[in-house]
């Protein structure tokens, strides 16, 4: 059952792992598609060059010290290389950078089916160049999936249209609170572009620090010209005593963050990008780590949190609104616990990473009929080898160093070897002993046939 495996090229102008959207969602990939995935994304000092990631080979682009027109250009021309050096069968970009590149690909367009998740939105000074390559990756896709019934209302007649809702592990966030500290804690968490609205938060921190202590963690931002001037805006506002500005997390302490925080909160711009809405992945891992929201009322967030249901909502850019909201949050501990209880519910039952790859999967086997149709009894092993498998103390035993008696001249005189003690060795029939009776001692670097040694090569054999 199944044949041979398709080859997916992903690509996505953000880190990976990292606070933004795109990690989950290449996961769900990794984890969820049957396929041989090459994926390019982009490095951070923290990510090495190339990884693997459970069978998919990962490249990162450097980007360091460039400008922002320049870590497109080098993300656009890695994107080319990788479509100039293999062939895949499907192309699936999460920003239009990589959908132009793709879509005016002579090679991607004569062999690749050309995917368009749309989780990549622009500042106001890049939105003339995202708008023209947003348009010419649409015209070329032959998916567009977007996270929201509200994003995919503007496309419906321009494109083929799947709403895949974003999805959060929500083992990984399960991680319960870490307080109670004795002053109550504000999370904001993801990236500081201006659709996140950080001057409305601002104002209202200023707001809410009037009425009681507060401390405020504001963090997610791998650029750091951005957390500078998040930074001198915090300066500005007189709140430097009361906001830290942080860049991202380690991946592994996400959930740990979050967990300390006493209200996590979502700003949003009311703004949308050729009517297309961004819905925050921060918001998932919140309710996944029961914390309670604080979300803007724009389109697509709405459909995952009900006012005062699974979060409080407020007016983008009220910051007067968002100010009273955290305030009856902290004030209320059965508010609380109760939006807190019901936004961990929704997250378990319909925004789970299980939920997400269970609908990539869908989407992949409409694009290539049958790529996802496959038996893991026959798939999920290594195909027989031949060679004698050995168990971790099987080898240890082999590695042992052999303690040897000292022979008969140099031991202490009274302390002759026994015979349960000392190597044995009959002689052949040409009267030549033959080796001692005692297996010798394997090491690591001999040549055994039992021990299969990983496999650490970025590339393919």
């Amino acid at each position: 059952m199944g044949g041979a495996r398709i080859r997916v090229l992903g690509a996505a102008f953000a880190a990976v792992p990292g606070a933004s959207a795109h990690g989950s969602a290449m996961a769900s990939m990794i984890h969820g598609l049957r396929a041989e995935l090459d994926l390019v994304t982009l490095k951070t000092e923290n990510l090495p060059h190339v990884q693997r990631m459970a069978g998919a080979r990962m490249f990162r682009v450097p980007v360091a010290k460039a400008s922002a027109e320049e870590r497109r250009s080098l993300y656009m021309r890695a994107v080319a290389r990788q479509l100039d050096s293999e062939t895949y069968h499907v192309v699936h970009v999460f920003d239009p950078w990589a959908g132009k590149v793709a879509a005016t690909h002579p090679r991607r367009r004569s062999s690749a089916l050309l995917v368009y998740e749309v989780a990549t939105f622009p500042d106001p000074d890049e939105e003339r160049d995202w708008l023209d390559a947003h348009r010419i990756t649409l015209q070329a896709a032959g998916r567009v999936l977007v996270s929201s019934n509200a994003s995919a209302k503007p496309l419906n007649g321009r494109a083929a249209v799947d709403v895949v809702r974003p999805g959060v592990d929500v083992g990984d966030f399960d991680f319960g609170q870490t307080g109670p500290f004795s002053i109550p804690r504000l999370l904001y968490l993801g990236p500081f572009s201006e659709g996140r609205d950080l001057p409305t938060l601002l104002s209202a921190v200023a707001k809410i620090r009037a009425v009681r202590p507060v401390r405020v963690l504001i963090a997610g931002e791998a650029d750091d010209e951005r957390r500078e001037a998040v930074r001198a805006q915090v300066r500005e506002a007189k709140l430097a005593d009361v906001v830290s500005v942080r860049g991202e997390p380690k991946p592994h302490q996400i959930a740990g963050v979050v967990a300390a925080a006493d209200v996590c909160v979502a700003p949003a711009a009311a703004r949308t990008h050729d009517g297309i809405s961004p819905l925050p992945q921060p918001l998932l891992e919140y309710m996944a780590c029961l914390r309670p929201v604080v979300v803007a009322d724009v389109p697509g967030v709405t459909e995952l949190v009900r006012d005062e249901v699974e979060g409080l909502l407020y007016p983008a850019g009220s910051d007067s609104a968002l100010a009273d909201a955290v305030l009856e949050v902290l004030r209320d501990a059965g508010l609380r616990e109760r939006v807190a209880s019901a936004a961990y519910q929704r997250v378990r039952d319909e925004l789970s990473s299980g939920a997400r790859r269970r609908r990539i999967r869908q989407v992949y086997d409409l694009l290539v009929p049958g790529s996802q149709v496959h038996d893991p009894w026959d798939e999920g092993f290594d195909p027989p080898t031949g060679l004698i498998e050995l168990s971790e103390s099987q080898i240890e035993m082999l590695d042992a160093p052999t303690q040897r008696p000292r022979a008969p001249d140099t031991m202490p005189p009274g302390s002759e070897p026994s015979a349960d003690t000392a190597e044995t060795s009959d002689p052949g029939d040409d009267g030549v002993p033959n080796e001692p009776t005692r297996p010798r001692a394997h090491h690591p670097s001999d040549t055994h046939p039992g021990i299969v040694v990983p496999d650490t090569d970025p590339g393919r054999s």
